[in-house]
C-alpha cells in the first residue's frame, strides 16, 4: 500500500499542501546551509529572544514539588482555577472557581469548544486579516472556516471589529464566531463600544473571544469583555503569552454565558476534558508559585515592544517606498506597506536572499494579495531589529 492510496481522513483535504513548504521557508534553509546568518524580524518566540520566564526560578520551584500524586480532574485542580478567578475579579470581571475549565492550550481550548457547539459541516466565522492558524483548528474539526473582514479605518489605519461587518457574514450554518482581541497580527480590540454595538443586534450565536494578548494593549480604547452578557460568551487565555512559558501548556476557558445554559455547558465540557485528561498536573502543581511573576515578566515584554515600536516609526520614516505604517494599540506585531508593483511572498524572498533579514508576508495573515504589507514583530530583540532595519533601509532605496 503506497501513501496515494492509504485511506487518510478527508479531512486533510481542505487543509491545503501541509506538506509543502512555503518558498521563504526553503530559501532561509539554504541560506543558512551555507553559513549566511539570518537577522529574523518575524520571530515572536519570548523564549528565544530573552524573554523567558527566568529559569533559575522555574528550576527552583519544580525541585520544590511534591509531583507524585496525580489528581485526575476533569476541570482542573480547583486551586488553580480559584487564582486564574481572582485575576478577572481583579479585572472587575465577576467570577469563580466553576466557571473555568483548564486545558493544555488555546488551540485545545478551540477543539473543546467546537465538540461542544457544533456538527461537521458547520461554519465558523473568523477575523481577517487573522491568525492563520484558525483554518487547520477548523478543517480538523471538520469544520467550514468564514471570515469576516476587519474594517481599516482610514483616518487612523487601524484594523478594527465592526459589528454590523460580522453580523452580515452569518448564515444559517454559522455556529460559532471566533473574535481575537487584541488581534494578531493587527492590534483589533473588541472594545467597551464594539459589545454595545453586538449586543445591539440582539444575535444569540456562541462568541470565543481569545484574550492571550490581553497583556499588551497599549494605547487607544481597552480591550474589554462584556461582564453579562446575553449571549454564550467563551473567553481562551493561558500561560504563553501570560508568562511567557508557551512550554508550560496549561490554558482555559472562561464560560461567561448567562443561566440556565452556562451550567450545562460546564458539565458538557467537564464531560469533554475527562475523555482526554490532557492537562499536566506538574504546572498546575506551580501555577501558585508561577502567577506571582506575571507583572515581572508582562513589564519586560512590553518595554521591549514599546521601545522596538519607536525604532520601527523612526527607521520605517526614513523610507521613501513606505506607503502606510500600521502603528498597532496592541499585540506584538508592526505592519508597514510597501509601494511595489510585486508580491508581498517575491518582496520578502528578495529581502531575505540579498540582505539575510527575514519577515513575515502580510498574506500570511489574510491581507489582501494586491497590496505588499510586511509584518514585524516587535519583540525581536533591540540589536537584531535595529541591524536588520538598516538592511531594510539599503533594500528599498
Amino acid at each position: 500500500m503506497t501513501k496515494k492510496n492509504f485511506p487518510f481522513s478527508e479531512r486533510f483535504n481542505s487543509l491545503g499542501e501541509i506538506e509543502s513548504e512555503n518558498s521563504i521557508h526553503k530559501t532561509k534553509l539554504e541560506l543558512i546551509k551555507t553559513g549566511k546568518p539570518i537577522l529574523d524580524l518575524g520571530n515572536s518566540n519570548p523564549t528565544q529572544l530573552g524573554l523567558e520566564f527566568p529559569p533559575s526560578v522555574l528550576t527552583h520551584i519544580f525541585s520544590n514539588l511534591n509531583l507524585s500524586i496525580y489528581e485526575p480532574i476533569p476541570e482542573g485542580l480547583e486551586s488553580v482555577r480559584k487564582e486564574i478567578s481572582s485575576i478577572y475579579n481583579n479585572r472587575a470581571i465577576q467570577t469563580a472557581a466553576s466557571n473555568f475549565q483548564l486545558t493544555a492550550s488555546t488551540s485545545e481550548a478551540y477543539s473543546f469548544l467546537f465538540k461542544l457547539l457544533t456538527n461537521p459541516g458547520d461554519e465558523i466565522l473568523t477575523p481577517n486579516p487573522g491568525y492563520p492558524l484558525f483554518s487547520f483548528l477548523v478543517g480538523l474539526e471538520n469544520l467550514t472556516e468564514v471570515h469576516y473582514q476587519l474594517k481599516e479605518d482610514p483616518t487612523t489605519g487601524l484594523w478594527v471589529y465592526n459589528a454590523e461587518s460580522i453580523a452580515n457574514t452569518i448564515s444559517t450554518k454559522t455556529k460559532v464566531i471566533i473574535l481575537v482581541s487584541p488581534s494578531n497580527p493587527t492590534g483589533s480590540k473588541t472594545t467597551e463600544s464594539f459589545w454595545k454595538d453586538w449586543e445591539s443586534l440582539g444575535i444569540k450565536i456562541p462568541v470565543i473571544v481569545d484574550e492571550v494578548f490581553e497583556a499588551y494593549d497599549y494605547q487607544g480604547e481597552s480591550h474589554y469583555l462584556p461582564p453579562k452578557p446575553n449571549f454564550p460568551l467563551f473567553v481562551c487565555h493561558g500561560f504563553s503569552k501570560m508568562l511567557a512559558l508557551p512550554q508550560a501548556k496549561l490554558a482555559w476557558i472562561l464560560n461567561l454565558s448567562p443561566e440556565p445554559i452556562q451550567s450545562e455547558i460546564q458539565k458538557k465540557l467537564s464531560f469533554i476534558a475527562d475523555t482526554y485528561l490532557s492537562v499536566n498536573s506538574f504546572i498546575q502543581l506551580a501555577n501558585n508559585e508561577l502567577l506571582p511573576w506575571k507583572t515581572m515578566v508582562q513589564n519586560r515584554i512590553r518595554t521591549r515592544v514599546m521601545r522596538n515600536l519607536t525604532i520601527c516609526q523612526n527607521f520605517i520614516h526614513q523610507i521613501p517606498k513606505i506607503q502606510k505604517i500600521y502603528s498597532p494599540e496592541a499585540g506584538w506585531y508592526f505592519l508597514f506597506e510597501v509601494n511595489l508593483d510585486k508580491k508581498d511572498e517575491e518582496v520578502v524572498n528578495e529581502i531575505l536572499k540579498e540582505t539575510g533579514v527575514s519577515l513575515h508576508p502580510g498574506t500570511w495573515y489574510g491581507f489582501s494579495h494586491n497590496r505588499c504589507i510586511l509584518v514585524i514583530s516587535l519583540i525581536t530583540e533591540e540589536e537584531t531589529l535595529e541591524k536588520g532595519l538598516k538592511l531594510l533601509q539599503s533594500f528599498f532605496k
